[in-house]
């Protein structure tokens, strides 16, 4: 497979849809570097292991699948203005989705795939982020490291500000400049994260709640919690509510 198959695609369609899907294609393969483009179900697509995105155009309308039946659900409230199905969506030529939103059906997908992998299996590739990070995660030994790579991709998917780094000797996450995140990998039987507001303790923060419909906090102190996420097939469930603790915590920072 190669990026000449999409390109080949394209050629055939007219100006206005060929600009719409050319912008998804160039987010999609901004949210996926390492991905590898070429045709999938007879559309042009990205591969990364498995197919993780494809898009097409019909006479009407041009439509992004996300390669998977459960990412339009659990995104469903992003794609409420789409005309969704369950295998994707919708949307008018010359209007392609933004970029955020493609990002972040791109890192479910992802996300979706890394949880699904056997256990015996190990990721010979990981999602593009910190260099320090990706060769933190290969030499990781831990039960639940899949489980690890799957959250790692959910919050780096919830913004484009969201970056990653090695702090306090572990995988961590920052806003900005503010580190927020840390993976707890001493918990051997399920994911856990310490949120917190960066290095330095904030004397003049006042405390603050979190909309927590699942459960998943338990405050360590006004300017800290543990968020604990489980494990194998509690990963994709607890995305949205992860996702929701994730921007409502950088907005303290």
């Amino acid at each position: 497979m190669a990026a000449k198959d999409a390109d080949a695609y394209l050629a055939k369609l007219s100006a206005d849809k060929r600009a719409t899907l050319e912008k998804v294609r160039k987010a999609i393969r901004a949210a996926a570097p390492d991905a590898e483009e070429g045709i999938s179900y007879g559309m042009p697509a990205f591969i990364q292991g498995k197919p993780i995105a494809g898009y097409n155009a019909s006479a009407t309308h041009c439509s992004y699948f996300p390669m998977s039946g459960a990412i339009t659900a659990q995104l469903a409230d992003d794609l409420k203005n789409y005309e969704v199905s369950k295998g994707g969506f919708r949307f008018p030529i010359g209007k392609p989705p933004p970029s955020a939103l493609i990002r972040k059906l791109v890192k479910a997908r992802l996300a979706e795939i890394e949880v699904a992998k056997p256990a015996k299996k190990t990721a010979t590739k990981v999602a593009a982020g910190d260099a320090a990070v990706a060769a933190y995660l290969k030499s990781l030994k831990h039960p639940l490291k899949k489980e690890i790579e799957a959250v790692r991709l959910i919050i780096l998917g919830v913004s484009p500000a969201i970056s990653e780094g090695i702090k306090w000797n572990v995988p961590s996450f920052r806003a900005e400049k503010e580190w927020f995140a840390t993976f707890n990998v001493r918990s051997r039987d399920s994911v856990q994260l310490i949120f917190h507001l960066g290095a330095q303790t904030r004397a003049d923060l006042k405390a603050f709640k979190l909309a927590d419909p699942n459960g998943l906090v338990k405050w360590l102190g006004k300017d800290r919690a543990m968020v604990t996420l489980g494990s194998g097939r509690d990963i994709p469930k607890q995305r949205k509510a992860l996702e929701t603790i994730v921007r409502a915590w950088t907005k303290q920072l």
